[in-house]
């Protein structure tokens, strides 16, 4: 709960300290006072927009501090560390400064923080009601989350969103390994490509500079085959070869050797040329025949080379680095995981969890569906009371919540509270109702039904008596009371039938001091707030039949509290029992 307020600077209110109980507690004070600064500085507290105007005239800065005492709520305690905010001794300061420029600081214990930090914390600890305030009811979000308290199905309701954001995670993460596995399928099917085309190549180690060696052979065959021709002519013409004239003159130096035996070498010598000579002529003849008999393969030589330079600019390697790269594509290949038909093992289990999750969303939905006619009958009866005759409040899913159900089966739908003021008026969604005063009695109706289940540690209500009085105000201050039980409620009000249920009386009064206009606040003691509450029921003429009218409400109010307490201690409810005195 708020246990304790500190506004400095800001609007009309030079210092104020205010220390709040458990229960109920009120605030009143005449038109103008400045209640609404209470209120606003409370608002600004939980994160709302700063504005240079709140700071008071003469002042560089103005300030609001709060401390709250969670004691008797472990669970908001728990709610807060999962945030991390660690409370002291189960104490939360919270404090915003608004400088003369507009700008302001947030701060949680002495620790600066962002501004949405503050505000994430605000919605557990507070919530405001007022004609212009932020109201939590009015989000559908939390509309939701109260009719699921209520009708004791947030429990599951949590189970299934957690259930889902877990299918959601699974099948993000399946879609990521399909993903995987369709890359590596494909990097797959291109390594093994580029290993059958390598293992179809069949290079081996040199065949290159041989081709090209081969080539160049073959590029000069014709030439080959000429000289081969030529020399073989030289050698061997009829008349003029080489091989006739040594035969002519090994002929005639071995007739002379007859007739002058000591040229018998010269004749020995060109007879033995003749011989080399016609050896020669013999290998030149082979030569010529072999390379005239040999097929000519430079195409094919050619084609070879191409095929070999086209797999070095592929994969910019020369001929070793081809051939390794060979064994290593060889290697990969034979590691590649097929893992496709685990992919499409945890598809289908995957889409059995889902179906089943769908299944029991779609069970959840009836559930909740069939409690419908009885919130909007709790929720009537207490309108009723709060003068709202013919009103009625009815809550279900909207179009675009069924729209959202139908594309995702495994999503809860959001719910809305739709109200109508009158009989025969169609209803619209609670958050255009216009009227602040109304709004603030739909609220406290709804919340007097949601008190036990609301986390929220304190509700502020403002105008909540905006336009009733008699007997319906007398119902007001019986609910705020009925909510106080369990919740620390601060009430801003001009209804006296109203302030008299408060367990704790404050007074917001204007007053001049030293020439400046400013906003006080100060507790009432029990006789001063029998002057307050008889000034509410006659304005300035407060007269003794006045007071003992104040009086007769305060003991009215005080029996009826006792009156309750005691219904609920035979009910067993294990609530907080006991009024404090006003």
């Amino acid at each position: 709960m708020l246990r304790w307020l500190a506004i400095e600077g800001l609007a009309l209110v030079e210092s104020v300290e205010l220390e709040f109980h458990p229960g109920l507690n009120v605030l009143t004070g005449e038109t103008g006072a400045g209640k609404s600064i209470v209120l606003g500085s409370i608002g600004l507290l939980l994160g709302e927009r700063a504005d240079a105007d709140w700071v008071r005239a003469g002042k560089a800065r103005g300030s609001v501090e709060g401390t709250f005492d969670l004691a008797a709520r472990p669970d908001l305690v728990e709610a807060l560390g999962t945030q991390g905010i660690e409370t002291e001794e189960s104490r939360l300061i919270l404090r915003r400064e608004v400088g003369r420029d507009g700008k302001s600081r947030a701060f949680v214990n002495g620790r600066s923080v962002l501004l949405s930090e503050i505000r994430s914390l605000g919605e557990l600890l507070v919530d405001l009601h007022g004609q212009h305030e932020h109201q939590r009811l009015l989000k559908r979000e939390h509309q939701t989350d109260f009719y699921d308290a209520w009708s004791g199905l947030l429990d599951e309701r949590s189970a299934l969103e957690a259930g889902r954001a877990e299918l959601v995670a699974a099948r993000r993460d399946l879609a990521a390994a399909r993903e995987s596995f369709e890359r590596d399928r494909a990097e797959g099917d291109r390594l093994r490509e580029d290993l059958a085309e390598l293992l179809a190549a069949r290079l081996e180690p040199g065949e290159e500079e041989r081709l090209r060696a081969e080539r160049d052979r073959l590029k000069h065959r014709e030439r080959h085959l000429e000289a081969l021709a030529d020399a073989r002519r030289a050698l061997a013409g009829d008349e003029e070869g080489a091989e006739a004239s040594l035969r002519r003159a090994a002929k005639t130096l071995r007739s002379l050797s007859s007739v002058v035996p000591a040229e018998e070498p010269l004749a020995l010598e060109a007879e033995e040329l003749l011989g080399r000579t016609r050896d020669l002529l013999a290998r030149v003849e082979d030569s010529r025949d072999r390379a005239m008999e040999e097929p000519l393969d430079l195409d094919a030589i050619e084609e070879r080379l191409h095929r070999i330079h086209r797999l070095r600019r592929k994969h910019d390697a020369d001929l070793d680095g081809l051939i390794a790269l060979r064994g290593a594509l060889g290697a990969r290949v034979a590691a590649l995981d097929p893992g496709g038909f685990e992919v499409a093992a945890r598809e289908k289990a995957l889409a059995e969890r889902e179906a089943r999750h769908a299944e029991a969303v779609g069970a959840f939905l009836a559930r909740r569906a069939s409690r419908f006619d009885a919130f909007a009958r709790a929720v009537g009866q207490r309108l009723a009371r709060l003068g709202f005759g013919r009103a009625a409040l009815s809550v279900g899913p909207t179009d675009l919540d069924r729209g959202r159900a139908a594309i995702d089966p495994l999503a809860v739908p959001g719910l809305e509270f739709q109200f109508r003021p009158n009989e025969g008026e169609a209803p619209r969604a609670l958050a255009r109702i216009a009227s602040g005063g109304e709004l603030s009695r739909v609220m406290l109706a709804i919340k007097s039904l949601l008190a036990e289940q609301d986390r929220v540690a304190t509700l502020v209500f403002d105008e909540v008596d905006q336009g009733i009085g008699g007997a319906v105000g007398e119902e007001v201050g019986k609910l705020l009371q009925n909510v106080s039980e369990r919740r620390q409620v601060l009430c801003i009000t001009h209804l006296p039938l109203l302030a008299a249920h408060g367990d704790r009386h404050f007074e917001v009064a204007k007053r001049v001091s030293r020439g400046r206009t400013e906003t006080t606040v100060r507790p009432l003691h029990e006789e001063e707030r029998v002057i307050e509450i008889a000034r509410l029921l006659a304005g300035d003429r407060v007269s003794e039949t006045t007071r003992r009218q104040a009086r007769e409400l305060l003991m009215a109010a005080a029996e009826g509290a006792t009156a309750g307490t005691s219904r609920r201690r035979e009910a067993g409810a294990g609530r907080r029992t006991g009024r404090r005195a006003g």
